[in-house]
């Protein structure tokens, strides 16, 4: 008897619901599902499912079997992974999901050299401003910039970033510079809707105070290029990461303002949930953004 692989189909008939739903997703037939629990019940002296023409029961000590069964075979999985790197490359399917700012600003670049590492991995990203369900919606990983939210998820810190107010120096020019957040009523701010409380933009004040300044313009978007396009095009003023508009800011094209103003530094983070071994696919991954975003700022 093969008491791993039958805690595994004990684990998956509750999970799953029925004798049928279980082997159809381990992959055996009904009988062979039946047969197992029938003999681990054998083997232990004591029921572990009372059985009725529509559902399953567990029992009191099916429900603490049931406890121990799914911590060891989510063990098993992890010891798994932790070995599986060390025989060969990382390979597989990674599910990612990353904020508008980075699907336009630095992913693009750095995609194709990650795959020329790792050409065995397969990449699936998902661009979205929300916050996902990483667990729920099957995520590997998330990358988010800003403060964290309380969570049961792991987080690696990939790059510090600052989030800034900047436009076009001719928009500047022609409209002078806010000398306090609290003018900014007097300019077409430009609105990215998949932030939290985007109509407000957050500053400290003198004092070291938090600041929250109500916002307002002639264009909101859930699309964070198309509203880069236009403060570029000196349609109005916008607020993001500083590593959306690195590349203007260092060529001139994109001037920032209210800079005295500026919350401190926070950072870009790859969150993940919770496990006792990282696989390797995703080590290498979070490993890779580090290298080439660690000093983006630099």
């Amino acid at each position: 008897m093969h008491t791993l692989e039958y805690m595994a189909t004990f684990a998956a008939v509750i999970d799953e619901g029925s004798f049928t739903d279980a082997a159809q997703a381990l992959g055996l037939s009904k009988p062979v599902v039946s047969k197992q629990i029938t003999e681990l019940e054998n083997r232990f002296g004591v029921k572990l499912l009372n059985r009725t023409t529509r559902r399953l029961h567990m029992t009191e000590a099916g429900e603490v079997f049931y406890s121990h069964c799914k911590r060891i075979v989510a063990e098993a999985k992890e010891a798994e992974l932790a070995i599986g790197p060390m025989q060969s490359e990382p390979r597989g399917a990674l599910r990612v999901s990353s904020p508008q700012s980075l699907g336009f600003a630095l992913l693009p670049q750095a995609i194709p050299k990650f795959h020329q590492r790792y050409p065995a991995l397969n990449l699936e990203i998902q661009i979205s401003g929300r916050y996902v369900d990483l667990v729920e919606e099957g995520y590997d990983v998330s990358l988010r910039a800003g403060e964290l939210k309380d969570s049961t998820l792991m987080a690696r810190k990939i790059t510090s970033c600052q989030f800034v107010v900047c436009a076009t120096p001719t928009y500047w020019k022609k409209h002078g510079h806010p000398q306090h957040p609290t003018e900014l009523d007097n300019y077409n701010c430009l609105l990215y809707t998949q932030s939290p409380n985007f109509d407000h933009w957050q500053f400290i004040d003198k004092a070291g105070d938090n600041l929250s300044v109500a916002v307002s313009g002639n264009l909101r978007s859930n699309d964070g290029a198309l509203l880069l396009n236009a403060v570029l095009a000196e349609q109005g003023i916008l607020f993001g990461p500083d590593f959306m508009f690195n590349e203007y800011l260092k060529n001139g094209k994109l001037e920032p303002t209210l800079t005295d103003f500026y919350k401190p530094s926070t950072a870009l983070y790859a969150v993940y949930p919770y496990s006792k071994f990282v696989s390797s696919k995703l080590r290498v991954f979070i490993d890779f953004l580090i290298e080439e975003w660690g000093n983006i700022q630099n």
